[in-house]
């Protein structure tokens, strides 16, 4: 059972501040570049709460996490952030007239009960890294808040609860403003009691599925442990025993999943001619073509078990896998579900098998880059900053949620839900 509730958001003053100014992309997109740009766009802009800058004399007293419990402290004692009077959810639209030539999609903010994995209620598809973990758990054990909403995805196949959202709606949002990228944000507040008590009935027999921010669900969790062990007035009820989301229907036709390419950095290892050799075993061209365009829509139109390569000084591959290769007996040391994913494909056979890179160096990330933006890698491999671009499809929500459902996870950087939940339009305050 997943408990979805209302709750009393910490929400900007717009009396105080425009929202556009101090709102923010999750802190682990953000580049320093971006950070110091949403640094200069206001004094109160959440990047400070999220992602703090860092000091040569930072000390364990005065730090990035101390600065932000100031930050927060000082803006609500000021009236900038300030505290919602009554329970409620919160109701948040993306929109564009150009984006895939008109989209939108929508999501619901809501405080969701913690529950471990085991359960099965709330699914993951990715592992976690130990040092981003501890960098958020340091954050929230200051600030006491969850800052960020976590993207949360639920099985919904006949639109019902998607419906109910948009049937909630009523009156001008609270917030609207359209981003740097044309896309326009909107945030309602969700006022009929009888409307939310039916939401989170709807919620009571469905999971859902962690689509962005995993490193962040595990440290509530263990937030969560932690507060409760020490506290000798243990009530479920309490604020850290939930957890903010941002919970969008699998059905949602503005649900969108971008592939991470990659780039191998430094050479091959090898001779060309000899990891060509190699790759003949399991993989195939299937067509030599001009450029990155032809790659692309070469991708867009293929079946799976196909992706694009481009070796400097080369010409673009399409490549794709063997018939004859049989993925069961192959990869039969990984789960059933995920061998038969793209990127497990590639990690498996190609990266680790053929250019022997091992799990280590692709979790240090020091043979591989990830990258959105196709045309970034190939101006990478062109700079000579790496040898090989590695091109992929997009998997489908379908396929992440078999993977979940089957207790399995994905390599690092497999999906790229575009575009992020923003941070900052309602947060979630832990404390009394």
């Amino acid at each position: 059972m997943v408990e979805v509730l209302p709750f009393k958001g910490l929400l900007y003053n717009k009396n105080r501040v425009a929202i556009e100014k101090v709102v923010a992309p999750p802190y682990d997109v953000i580049t320093p570049q971006e950070q110091e740009k949403l640094y200069k766009k206001s004094l109160y802009n959440v990047v400070r709460l999220i992602l703090g800058k860092e000091s040569p004399k930072d000390s364990h007293k005065n730090n990035k996490y101390t600065r932000a419990r100031n930050y927060l402290h000082n803006w609500l004692s000021q009236g900038v952030l300030k505290k919602d009077s009554r329970e409620r959810f919160y109701l948040y639209r993306q929109a564009s007239s150009t984006f895939l030539g008109g989209w939108e999609r929508m999501a619901l903010f809501a405080r969701v009960r913690l529950e471990e994995y085991s359960k099965g209620t709330i699914l993951p598809h990715e592992k976690t890294l130990s040092a981003p973990k501890e960098d958020r758990l340091r954050l929230i054990r200051e600030c006491d808040t969850n800052f960020s909403p976590i993207f949360g995805l639920f099985p919904d196949s006949r639109m019902q609860v998607h419906r109910l959202f948009i049937e909630s709606i009523q009156g001008s949002p609270l917030f609207r403003f359209t981003d740097n990228e044309g896309i326009e944000h909107s945030l309602w507040l969700l006022e009929e009691e009888d409307r939310n008590r039916a939401i989170t009935e709807a919620f009571l027999n469905r999971t859902i599925l962690i689509a962005d921010g995993h490193h962040r669900y595990e440290t509530a969790l263990q937030y969560k442990r932690e507060k409760a062990l020490l506290d000798s007035d243990f009530n479920p009820q309490k604020p850290y025993n939930f957890v903010l989301m941002g919970l969008v229907s699998m059905e949602d036709p503005g649900l969108v999943v971008f592939p991470i390419h990659r780039l191998v950095k430094g050479d091959l290892g090898m001779p060309i001619g000899c990891f060509w050799h190699k790759m003949d075993r399991y993989f195939e061209q299937r067509a030599v073509l001009q450029n990155l365009d032809e790659i692309l829509k070469a991708l867009d139109k293929a079946p799976t078990h196909t992706f694009g390569l481009y070796h400097r000084g080369g010409p673009f591959y399409f490549m794709g896998l063997r018939r004859e290769v049989d993925l069961d007996k192959t990869l039969s040391f990984l789960p059933s579900v995920s061998r038969k994913l793209d990127v497990v494909i590639l990690h498996s056979l190609l990266i680790e098998g053929i250019l022997g890179i091992t799990l280590q160096e692709v979790r240090d990330k020091g043979r591989l880059e990830y990258y959105k933006d196709p045309r970034m890698a190939l101006k990478d491999v062109e700079a000579g900053k790496g040898s090989l671009a590695l091109f992929l499809k997009a998997p489908t929500v379908s396929e992440i949620e078999r993977v979940a459902r089957a207790g399995e996870t994905m390599p690092q950087k497999s999906t790229f839900f575009y575009p992020k939940l923003i941070t900052g339009l309602v947060m979630y305050p832990l404390f009394q």
